[in-house]
């Protein structure tokens, strides 16, 4: 007699209940059946069918509410949509960008389109949210593990847009900056100081992002007649993506690189981290002013006096989701996995402390800022 493995149990199981949430037997939002009814019904042992539960969660079909069970967050991807949009972000990310979030909500909120800010550490607070059978959802400052949502996955396509980062699935749309006019203009305004030994810190230089951004800076700096070993010594990674305690060792590689390999550069082009580097460069007496001055990359240096940031025209991103939301919303249509390039706008001096506070409060009423729910 022909054995079939635990896994082979586990996985048929698991089609049986993702057939009955498909079929609609479980509509989105609905509460799904218990592990001990499950149990009871099916005759299987609560083992099996814990495991074949947790998988449905991991692809997307449910979503778990600790304390109160699993809910469906499955939808169709061709079920009935209004003008709402939810954004969903970090508290941090939103702070360093409030201007620009508001400037989005109104705009979406003149055309007729309900706004939800969803505010939270973990993106997968907000399953229901991105799977809502109704609405749109925007991303930023997460990276996304899409096989989280292969259950619903051709409706993410259709509903998702992730902004300031490419999604990381080449199906769902982007809207990012334009990284080679991004590093044209930073090296530009050093190039007006008279500096032209530049050094790159990168986050992820394997991403397709950092990868444009890379190549423009080595173009730069060829061009402004230094070395290929001098440019290979200044060309900096974090290499910290999903690490827990990144903030620490980002501090870790700022101290060793500035006491050490940063002693020759005249400014530093900074993605990422600022607020550990500064802690770094007060701690080690060196003026970001003078002697080692920093282009940040979106956030406006986050408000410190002296320091450059390159507006990424983040305010810009918003237009473009907007737009393309709006043909869909009209359409029901979508081009999967484009690219949109915004133009940054220039560098700036940070404005210093203070100018741009309590931003969720002036958020309009109409509009509903909800922080995350733990998992």
């Amino acid at each position: 007699m022909e054995r079939i493995s635990a896994n082979s149990k586990r996985s048929r199981f698991k089609e049986r209940l993702a057939q009955r949430i498909v079929s609609g037997e479980f509509p989105f939002g609905s509460r799904f059946p218990g592990l001990y009814e499950l149990c009871d019904e099916y005759g299987i042992s609560y083992v099996t069918v814990c495991k074949a539960v947790k998988m449905l969660a991991d692809e997307g079909y449910l979503r778990c509410h600790p304390g109160v069970g699993y809910f469906v967050c499955y939808a169709d991807a061709d079920s009935a949509v209004r003008k709402e949009v939810s954004l969903i972000s970090t508290s941090g990310f939103f702070a360093g960008h409030r201007a620009d979030f508001e400037s989005g909500i109104r705009l979406f909120e003149r055309n007729g389109w309900t706004v939800n800010v969803l505010l939270g550490n973990d993106l997968y607070e907000f399953t229901e949210k991105i799977n809502s059978p109704h609405g749109y959802a925007i991303i930023t400052a997460f990276n996304v593990d899409w096989t989280r949502f292969s259950a619903t996955f051709s409706h993410v396509v259709r509903r998702t847009v992730v902004l300031g980062r490419l999604s990381g699935n080449p199906l769902v749309t982007s809207v990012v900056c334009d990284e080679h006019e991004t590093i044209r203009q930073c090296m530009d305004h050093f190039a007006a100081q008279g500096r032209k030994k530049i050094a790159l810190i990168c986050s992820l230089p394997q991403s397709e992002l950092e990868a444009l951004r890379i190549a423009a800076w080595r173009n730069r700096i060829l061009e402004s007649g230094l070395s290929m070993d001098w440019m290979r010594r200044h060309l900096f990674s974090l290499d910290l993506e999903n690490q827990p305690d990144s903030g620490d060792r980002a501090v870790s590689l700022f101290r060793s690189w500035i006491r050490e390999k940063l002693s020759d550069a005249e400014g530093i082009i900074l993605p990422v981290y600022f607020r550990q580097f500064r802690k770094v460069c007060d701690e080690l007496k060196v003026d970001l002013v003078d002697r080692l001055p920093v282009v940040t990359i979106g956030a406006p240096g986050f408000r410190r006096q002296g320091v450059h940031f390159l507006d990424n025209n983040f305010e810009c991103h918003f237009r473009y989701a907007h737009s393309i939301l709006e043909d869909r919303f009209k359409s029901g249509g979508v081009a999967p996995g484009s690219w949109y390039l915004c133009p940054p706008r220039g560098v700036h001096p940070s404005r210093g402390a203070g100018e741009n506070g309590g931003a969720e409060k002036r958020l309009t009423k109409k509009t509903h800022l909800q922080k995350g729910e733990k998992s």
